[in-house]
Formats: structure tokens, C-alpha cells, sequence
């Protein structure tokens, strides 16, 4: 066991040191303020010596980020409590996002690097010189293939208002193909949807022997939630092809703030799929710490996938496994599981787009999680990749890339 002499113990030392000891380094570990029973311990033994005052403050407060970027269980702690995301001056998008451009992991260039695992590897180089001769659990890359179901259908599903509303609309743009399209969806059992990409997906995991999770968007229809009406047959039909290959979560609204929104789409998933529902995702990864956290532990939920970025590729948190969310509010750590999120379509195909930084970012990406012996998480959308596009080719070829990582 490793034995840990610091001045203080706190829920937030204790906390960091069960990410980076027992997580990701499969030990076990006490902490002691005794120097004499420190000195008198046998096995491993590490004594942290704080630059930082974080992990001993009880509030909340603008950090020295020279004093983090000295003090690495410090560092880890703040980044893996989304810290700044607390602060009340934190920059947001319209979405009420914080403004990645302008977080710490990009500001100080980490956001390419697992840094928790980074300085959980620093102690393990350190305690192996105390015992060269111990046997320690490797970690191995894992692909884990997810999806949102944003927009099932192009055409297909549409209820009989939208359907009508979609058909005059183009009608009187004069989008005639549009409109031949929304009537073939509507009337014709062979129309070949372009976001039906759902059996292609299938093969895909059988072949690479992977189970994907997709999380559905089963509310009322809204500006920023266009997903077909969970009370129509067609969402009962693709719920069905789903569930016949992969997990099914919930992808929770855009304007689900509270904890009755999220109960109410959770029990219709539930109702649709006859089973519980234990993950989620937020539309548009819109969170607000803690509240949003807090609503999915009172909703049952104890997997969430949202923490990524939304305009880049990378580690938000500095993790590549699934690690515990601690609720800075109540000083402690909880039992909702956070599964970093470090690849989604959109954010890799940015408006300036290169095929060649495509490749090389993704590749660099698998690297760092294969040397972690990490989960690479990553989320494609049906309707970013229709049927025939560029991004349905990238899909798949990067599809094949990610899972054949696992072989190596």
C-alpha cells in the first residue's frame, strides 16, 4: 500500500489521490500527517509538499495558475473538478458553454495531453525506484463507439404538421427535389433516407466486435431539438434497430435545466426501450456545474459522456478513463461516473478544414491514448455524415483506425 505524508487531509487531496493512485495506477493508498508513521512504513511512500492551497480551501476562488502548473496533484484536482467552470466571471458561448478558446487546458496547450495520466506516470517512475521488482496492472487502449441521435431522419418520421409545413415550405422555394424527397418519406416503404446510416453502423461494430451506445433525443420538438416525435412508430421502429446491436442513453435536451425535464425524458426513453436508462449525454455537451451534475445523480442517472470540447479534438480534463465527478458545492466525491468525451465529428472537421491535420491530430490522439491505456470515446452524428459525403468517409475510415488500435 502506498502511504501518502501530507501537512492536511481534505475530500479534495483524498479525492485526486484516488484518480491518480487507485484509478489510474491500481493502488491502494492512505494519507498521514504523522512523520514518524511515515518514516516507519515499509511499503510505497510519497510526501507531497503543496505549492497550492487548492486542496486544502473550502470555497471557491480564482487560482495562481503558476502555482497549479508547479504543483501537480493541484493541477489534476482542477482540472478534474471542471474548477473554472465554477467562477462566476468563467467565459460562456451562447449556449452558455464555457468558451474553450479561453479555458486553462488551451490557454497553457495540455488540452492534447492526458496531464492527470501524465502526472499519475511521474509518481509511478518514482515509486518504482523504491521497488523495482513490483508487479504492476497495466492499463489497455479500449475503443468506445458512441453516437447522438440528433436528427434521425432527413425526411423520414416527420409528424403530419411538420411534414406539411416542410412541403410547402420548398414547394415555394422551388426545391422540388426536396420536396419529391419529404413525399417519397412520407408515402414510399423503399426511400433510401440519407441519414439512415444505422445498419452500415452495425456492421461496422459487429465486425470490430464493439458495442456502441447512442443517445437519443426524445422530447418535443424545439429550435435547438429536431429530433422525430418519440410518440410516432417510426421512433418506435428505430429504437427497436437500435437496440438490436448496441446501449441505448439519453441525450438530454437543450432546454432540460431541471431535474422534472430530465425525469419526463428518461421515463419516455424508458417506456420506448423497456429498460432502465442509466447514461446520458447533453445536447449541445451544455452543462452548468454543479446543477446539471446534481439533476442526473437525483434522476438515476451514474454514467454521464459529455465532458469533451465541442470545437476541437483533445482531453478537456486531462483524463482518458472514465473517473468520478466531485461536486465542489458539497466538497465531495460522488458517484456519477464522467466518461471523458475526446473525439466528436464536428469538432475535427472545423470550417478551415485540412484532410492532412485531420489525419495527423487523430493519429497523435490515438498515440497518447494508447500509451495511457485509455478509452478513446468518441461521438459521430447520422446527420453530419449523409450518405455519399466526405464525413461519411471519414467516419468509417477513422472508424477503422480507432478500433484497430485495440489490436496493436
Amino acid at each position: 500500500m502506498l502511504l501518502i505524508l501530507s501537512p492536511q487531509n481534505s475530500p479534495r487531496l483524498d479525492y485526486v489521490c484516488h484518480v491518480i493512485f487507485k484509478l489510474i495506477l491500481n493502488l491502494d493508498y492512505a494519507i498521514t500527517q504523522n512523520e514518524q508513521t511515515y518514516q516507519q512504513h515499509q511499503d510505497f511512500k510519497l510526501r507531497y509538499l503543496p505549492k497550492s492551497n487548492i486542496l486544502f480551501e473550502k470555497d471557491i476562488r480564482p487560482q495562481d495558475e503558476n502555482l497549479l502548473l508547479q504543483d501537480k496533484p493541484a493541477l489534476a484536482f482542477f482540472l478534474l473538478s471542471n474548477y473554472e467552470e465554477y467562477l462566476p466571471d468563467c467565459p460562456r458561448d451562447k449556449h452558455g458553454r464555457i468558451v474553450h478558446e479561453q479555458s486553462f487546458v488551451v490557454k497553457h496547450k495540455l488540452y492534447n495531453q492526458a496531464v492527470v495520466h501524465r502526472i499519475a506516470l511521474k509518481y509511478k517512475e518514482l515509486l518504482i525506484k523504491q521497488k523495482p521488482s513490483f508487479q504492476w496492472k497495466e492499463r489497455k487502449y479500449r475503443f468506445v463507439p458512441t453516437f447522438d441521435v440528433d436528427i434521425a431522419y432527413a425526411f423520414k418520421g416527420k409528424s403530419f404538421g411538420h411534414f406539411c409545413g416542410a412541403l410547402v415550405k420548398s414547394l415555394l422555394k422551388g426545391k422540388i427535389q426536396n420536396a419529391k424527397n419529404i413525399l417519397n418519406a412520407r408515402f414510399s416503404k423503399d426511400f433510401n433516407d440519407p441519414y439512415d446510416f444505422y445498419e452500415n453502423e452495425k456492421a461496422l461494430c459487429t465486425q470490430h466486435q464493439v458495442k456502441p451506445r447512442y443517445f437519443v433525443l426524445a422530447c418535443r420538438r424545439t429550435l435547438y431539438d429536431r429530433n422525430i416525435s418519440p410518440q410516432t412508430p417510426v421512433f418506435d421502429a428505430l429504437i427497436q434497430q437500435l437496440q438490436s446491436f448496441a446501449d441505448i442513453g439519453l441525450h438530454t435536451s437543450y432546454y432540460a435545466e431541471n431535474l422534472n425535464d430530465i425525469l419526463q425524458q428518461k421515463k419516455t426513453l424508458e417506456n420506448k426501450t423497456q429498460t432502465r436508462i442509466f447514461s446520458s449525454r447533453q445536447h449541445f455537451l451544455k452543462e452548468k456545474m454543479p446543477q446539471t451534475f446534481q439533476n442526473l445523480i437525483a434522476a438515476g442517472i451514474s454514467d454521464d459522456f459529455s465532458l469533451g470540447f465541442y470545437d476541437r479534438i483533445g482531453f478537456r480534463n486531462g483524463m482518458a478513463v472514465p473517473f468520478p465527478f466531485f461536486d465542489l458545492k458539497k466538497e465531495e466525491k460522488t458517484e456519477l461516473t464522467l466518461h471523458p468525451l475526446l473525439f466528436m465529428d464536428s469538432a475535427a472537421i472545423p470550417t478551415n478544414f485540412s484532410e492532412t491535420d485531420y489525419w495527423k491530430n487523430l493519429q497523435a490522439l490515438i498515440q497518447e491514448v494508447q500509451t495511457m491505456g485509455g478509452e478513446m470515446t468518441a461521438l459521430w452524428h447520422n446527420n453530419f455524415m449523409p450518405k455519399g459525403s466526405k464525413e461519411e468517409a471519414l467516419f468509417k475510415a477513422s472508424f477503422e483506425k480507432m478500433a484497430q488500435a485495440a489490436l496493436i
